[in-house]
């Protein structure tokens, strides 16, 4: 009964650390790009702004990952870099010009690029260790975002700076849940002789990176202007946040329901699905209907999630424990730094040139390509496999 007493204190910890690391999406990353765009910055300041986060990140997630590995110490850096995340977001009270919120952007970022990889190492590691299911704990996230967007877009639409001191509180309120988590975090410390280029050795762990950047680069672009889209509609900050609702809520039948699938589906295909979903969700918004957002909004479950489960599940699955930081800092690195770079960055010129519409439709059609392409190359990957093995068996 102690045990089980134990256990249940373990996964309401990890469940509310969880919950407060997607409250800043909620008050800060969702609407940030209608804030500069209120201070004046036009849609290609917004994309560079926008990429500065991501550029730092290809930099500084594998830094973060390998000396966390290295060290050992994966809890006392997460909590460095949340003590820099919400001191870095206060920064933003007294920017008003491109080049004063770039310097709060990389200051920010400098920081805030650790939490994600190293503190979904933690919380995996822990919910193995003692028999929880991630999807389950990954929950108190999705809910947490659903709630707080919604309010979020309410109070800051006649509130806006309220986002950053908000985003600070959640920060240290992730800090203090900390406390209670580490006399449980086991330690594993990489030799110097492992690291990156192991990880760089697997050819599946390749390919999963490979088509997670090109995903990510398409729900980069979606996700980046979709405020700027609904506003040029005529709707405000509390329309972004139903649509943010809506989106988090899509995420809850995914999430209840993924561990059964993703052992019954190989991952690769899981990947492609979440694909295939998101080439219909960012040419949605080409209808010219609020509707057809809300019905955009509605795949998140059926795209990112699918995509960051799969992924996260994935990297702990096929590397030791002691390459479990940098494994999640690498995912981060293509998700949030590489993908995010060039869609912010292309995306923000491309807008800015024919405009955001026409930009979904072609990033759309990239995607569109690159999964049936990679769906025929697995196709025929694995009937080569299945032929070798029963030629094996024959012999």
């Amino acid at each position: 009964m102690r045990g089980d007493k134990k256990t249940i204190r373990i996964f309401w910890t990890l469940f509310a650390f969880n919950a407060f690391f997607y409250v800043p999406g909620a008050t800060f990353g969702a609407y940030i790009g209608v804030y500069y765009r209120s201070r004046g910055m036009d849609v290609s300041q917004i994309g560079l702004l926008s990429a500065i986060g991501p550029l730092l990140a290809l930099i500084m997630q594998p830094l973060w990952g390998i000396v966390s590995d290295r060290k050992g110490r994966h809890m006392a850096i997460l909590r460095l870099a949340l003590i820099g995340s919400a001191a870095g977001v206060l920064c933003y009270y007294r920017a008003d010009t491109f080049w004063l919120f770039a310097a709060c952007v990389l200051v920010y970022s400098f920081f805030n690029c650790a939490v994600g990889p190293i503190g979904d190492s933690i919380v995996v590691d822990m919910a193995l260790e003692n028999g929880l299911q991630f999807s389950s704990i990954r929950m108190g996230g999705t809910l947490a975002y659903a709630v707080v967007v919604i309010f979020a877009g309410m109070y800051l639409k006649t509130n806006p700076t309220a986002s950053f001191g908000i985003t600070a509180a959640a920060w240290t309120v992730m800090l203090f849940t900390t406390l209670f988590m580490n006399g449980e975090v086991k330690k594993y410390k990489c030799e110097k002789r492992t690291g990156i280029l192991t990880v760089f050795k697997n050819r599946k762990i390749l390919f999963v990176l490979f088509y997670a950047c090109i995903f990510q680069i398409v729900l980069g672009c979606y996700g980046s202007f979709l405020g700027l889209v609904v506003t040029d509609m005529g709707y405000d900050n509390a329309t972004i946040g139903r649509l943010m609702c809506v989106s988090a809520l899509s995420e809850i039948p995914v999430l209840l329901c993924i561990g059964y699938v993703s052992r019954k589906i190989r991952i690769e295909y899981l990947l492609l699905i979440a694909g295939a979903a998101m080439t219909i969700r960012i040419w949605l918004p080409l209808t010219g209907s609020i509707a057809g957002v809300f019905l955009g909004q509605s795949l998140q479950g059926m795209t990112y999630m699918i995509m960051y489960y799969s992924c996260v599940m994935f990297m702990n699955q096929n590397l030791s424990k002691e390459l479990h930081g940098t494994g999640q800092s690498l995912f981060y690195m293509v998700q949030t730094g590489l993908a995010c770079t060039f869609s912010n960055i292309f995306g923000g010129w491309l807008g800015g040139k024919i405009g955001l519409l026409r930009t979904y439709f072609l990033y759309g059609l990239i995607l569109l390509f690159v999964t049936v392409l990679c769906a025929f190359v697995l196709r025929s990957h694995f009937h080569r496999k299945k032929q070798e093995q029963k030629e094996a068996e024959f012999l």
